[in-house]
């Protein structure tokens, strides 16, 4: 039972630093371009409803709320409706461009974030495998066929040397079903032992049927401007993957109720993550930033991609579009972002019950 309420505790604290740090990363995007734009910057707030902690210092108001779901900055000049006396400080006085890079700096900001969460990990230095060890041998596999047991560790494969179990994957996935030569080392025996993978009918793979599991595990530290390359390189392939993801939601290819995560599926996954040590929290960080970046780009209004793609038809038609349209859009933005924020939290339910 205490072991149990520990595990929750330390997931709950994870979850609140990991979520804290987006929120604030992205809101302070919006704000210091902002501010540097001339905007007067009224309340910057992590957190909605009620305010738990409130300053006010050099004009804006700064503000903890007691739901810390999310955040906003709040900007002078924001609204249509609002009465405007100075306009110089105004948003809506900016022009279209720089209302642009206003909007789009929070995103942007969870993007930088990433890059600079994987460059630290490479810096500081990231775990590689250097042999790859079986675990677990399933009955009646191939693996078992051949004779291979626990705790073997893989040299090589066809005379290739294997030192990741992505490696070793890619292999077998790639034999077409030909006889591998595997060598091996067995308790300081080396070892050569041929085996045939059979396909997995349900995943469409071919497989040996053993769990793989690392072997030998080295430090590898990166010098500050490779670490940078790194963490640019990490941050455009997630970055695309996530895309490519959205685009199979958006096309039906991945059903909507299996791919969306509220916050109770995501505090548990950090959890996860956290088990295996910081440096996976990290980078697990890093990864639901970059969601986030490409959540609020997406063209629904009252998302960032919504007031941008407001932006868009300002500058295709000449003039911003009416109060009206404007309030209309951001109804059924809201109505939107409900219908998938309870689609979420069910999906938390339902794998929580299973």
């Amino acid at each position: 039972m205490q072991l149990a309420i520990a595990d929750f505790l330390n997931t709950v604290v994870h979850f609140a630093i990991v979520l804290g740090a987006l929120i604030v990363v992205h809101e302070f995007g919006h704000f210091i371009v902002a501010k540097k734009s001339g905007v007067r910057v009224e309340r910057f707030s992590i957190g909605f409803g009620p305010p738990l902690w409130r300053k006010q210092w050099r004009g804006t108001e700064y503000r903890l709320a007691l739901v810390p779901l999310g955040g906003y900055v709040k900007m002078y000049g924001e609204q249509f409706d609002e009465t405007i006396g100075d306009t110089s400080g105004s948003f809506l006085h900016q022009s279209v461009w720089r209302r642009i890079l206003i909007v789009a700096a929070g995103p942007g900001f969870n993007l930088l974030f990433a890059i600079v969460l994987i460059a630290f990990i490479h810096t500081i230095g990231v775990e590689v495998e250097q042999s790859v060890r079986f675990g677990k041998i399933l009955e009646g596999s191939a693996a078992a066929q051949a004779g291979l047991q626990t705790s073997d560790t893989v040299i090589a494969v066809d005379g290739k040397p294997i030192e990741r179990i992505d490696e070793l994957k890619a292999y077998i996935v790639a034999s077409t079903g030909q006889t591998l030569h595997m060598q091996l080392n067995r308790a300081g025996q080396v070892l050569t032992v041929p085996l045939t993978p059979r396909k997995d009918t349900d995943a469409g793979e071919w497989r040996i049927g053993v769990e793989l599991r690392p072997g030998d595990i080295r430090v590898q530290s990166s010098d500050p401007l490779t670490a940078l390359g790194q963490g640019l390189a990490w941050t455009w392939r997630i970055t695309t993957l996530t895309l490519t993801g959205f685009g199979k939601i958006l096309s039906g290819a991945i059903p909507l109720k299996e791919s969306l995560a509220g916050p109770l599926g995501i505090a548990r996954e950090i959890g996860r993550q956290a088990d295996q040590g910081w440096r996976n929290v990290i980078t697990f960080a890093a990864a639901i930033s970059i969601n986030l970046a490409v959540l609020n780009l997406l063209p629904i209004p009252v998302l960032d991609g919504g007031h941008l793609l407001f932006f868009l038809f300002e500058i295709v038609l000449g003039k911003p579009l009416s109060v009206q349209a404007r309030e209309m859009a951001q109804r059924v933005g809201l109505l939107v972002l409900a219908a998938l924020m309870l689609l979420a939290l069910s999906n938390d339910v339902r794998i929580f019950f299973q």
